[in-house]
């Protein structure tokens, strides 16, 4: 992996835990991609978490169901979101720079243009982006997006090989870990042959919106060819860059098994 552009995606799972001020999880990101980086590797970086601020910020526990309500929450979120980038970042040398995308973008010829443009413009003067939904004034990223799917599709526009989706949980499992001790973790789906293997979905988190099942519907829209591979990695290593190359702590998806001549 080197020479390429790596797209990360975090859960708000991970994003809420203690304090944004000073999060252990944001310090091994950014070691994480300090060590992509040190590899010739350029990041770009889609995260969640501006609603579980938001909801920090306004000492509210329960996720509302409200549209306008997750609206609001979100931007107040935004704000405090960033700038704990920020603050957290700086302390290893990472520039940021916030993004923020609807899906619709996605569908317009010129703004998906504009959307590589800038991002591979940041990129090449050694900044990070970090992108999240606009969900503050698009309804439709709070009723039916999420990041995951979001990552896979800038990951296809800017010619991504490799997504990473940084979770609660180690990788997928046979079945939910969290209700079931015999989950088993799978270490490498081809998801041509996916629908041969035995796999029970969980819902999501109380501050997720899509659980396991998102992730592996992003990583269908990701994996169009056998040059690219996907990984949903615990976001609780100590080392996240280290862990990715452990089968027994990550799973590895590709579009399919590789014939050998």
């Amino acid at each position: 992996m080197s020479n390429s552009v790596v797209v990360i995606k975090v859960g708000s799972s991970l994003i809420s835990q203690g304090s944004l001020e000073n999060s252990v999880f944001f310090k091994r990101l950014a070691k994480c991609i300090q060590k992509f980086r040190g590899n010739n590797n350029k990041v770009v970086l889609v995260s969640s978490g501006a609603i579980s601020y938001g909801m920090k910020k306004r000492a509210i526990e329960k996720k509302p169901k409200n549209i306008k309500q997750l609206q609001s929450l979100s931007a107040v979120g935004q704000i405090g979101l960033i700038n704990a980038y920020q603050k957290n970042f700086d302390k290893f040398g990472l520039e940021v720079a916030q993004v923020l995308l609807s899906h619709s973008d996605f569908k317009s010829e010129t703004k998906s243009y504009n959307i590589k443009s800038s991002i591979n413009n940041l990129l090449r003067w050694g900044i990070t982006p970090i992108i999240n939904e606009n969900d503050s004034v698009s309804t439709e990223e709070i009723e039916r997006g999420d990041n995951d799917q979001l990552s896979a599709k800038l990951a296809n526009l800017i010619n991504s090989k490799t997504l990473i989706i940084y979770t609660d949980q180690k990788g997928l499992y046979s079945k939910d870990p969290r209700t079931n001790k015999d989950a088993v973790l799978i270490d490498e789906v081809c998801l041509k042959e996916i629908s041969n293997q035995k796999i029970i979905l969980g819902e999501s988190g109380k501050l997720g919106r899509g659980g396991m099942k998102t992730k592996l519907s992003a990583m269908k829209i990701f994996l169009i060819n056998n040059q690219r591979t996907g990984y949903i990695l615990s976001g609780h290593e100590r080392d996240l860059f280290i862990s990715l190359q452990n089968q027994k702590k990550r799973t590895r998806l590709k579009l399919s098994r590789l014939k050998s001549f």
